[in-house]
């Protein structure tokens, strides 16, 4: 896969993350300053952060089971390589690339005659 073609996917998800955290962040105001004046500052904080406990062992929870599940009948199960090869290739030849790149800069200094 083409690093071009990756990058645009990866850099919307980052700023589809960064808009998500910005959201959150005005909602955890809005209960703090919602919850506050109705039971105490303390126990809002309390509620809110163990909302974002409970929200986060959840997400955790699936996460997990997702990831242990596995279907047998699945083909990229029985063929370990067929899938995600170009993925693994191109992060070879970035890696390969950087390598040599490094390589000819720190040796640079050091021709023999």
């Amino acid at each position: 896969m083409d690093v071009r073609k990756l990058l645009l996917p990866v850099l919307l998800a980052l700023a589809g993350g960064l808009i998500g955290a910005t959201g959150v962040g005005f909602l955890t105001a809005w209960a703090y300053l919602t919850l506050g004046p109705a039971i105490g500052h303390g126990s809002a904080a309390l509620v809110i952060g163990l909302g974002y406990l409970v929200l986060s062992a959840g997400l955790v929870f699936l996460a997990h089971r997702q990831l242990s599940k596995h279907d047998p009948d699945d083909p990229s199960m029985k063929q370990p390589g067929a899938q995600g090869k170009e993925a693994t290739d191109a992060a070879s030849e970035i890696a390969f690339t950087a390598a040599f790149v490094l390589a000819r800069y720190l040796g640079a200094g050091k021709r023999d005659g």
